[in-house]
């Protein structure tokens, strides 16, 4: 029963650490791909296309929050 009891514990923190609703959050064991991927939908959601200048600066934005999380992260 302590094992089943811990496994839950374990996933539950699991889970939460990869939730990748948030900023920042659940990026740790993505590849490079399912973050350009994640990037693209949030950019596509505010409803700016691939190749405008809109689309560029929400993909750049992007990677600020990335790298501030990160850093915060670090310094946390």
């Amino acid at each position: 029963m302590k094992r089943v009891v811990l496994l839950l514990a374990v996933s539950a923190v699991l889970s939460a650490c990869n939730s990748a609703n948030r900023p920042g959050r659940g990026e740790l064991f993505m590849s490079d791909a399912d973050i350009a991927a994640k990037d693209e939908a949030i950019c596509r959601g505010y409803g700016a296309e691939p190749g405008t200048p809109e689309f560029v600066q929400c993909r750049a934005m992007q990677d600020q929050r990335r790298d501030a999380a990160r850093d915060g992260r670090r310094n946390g």
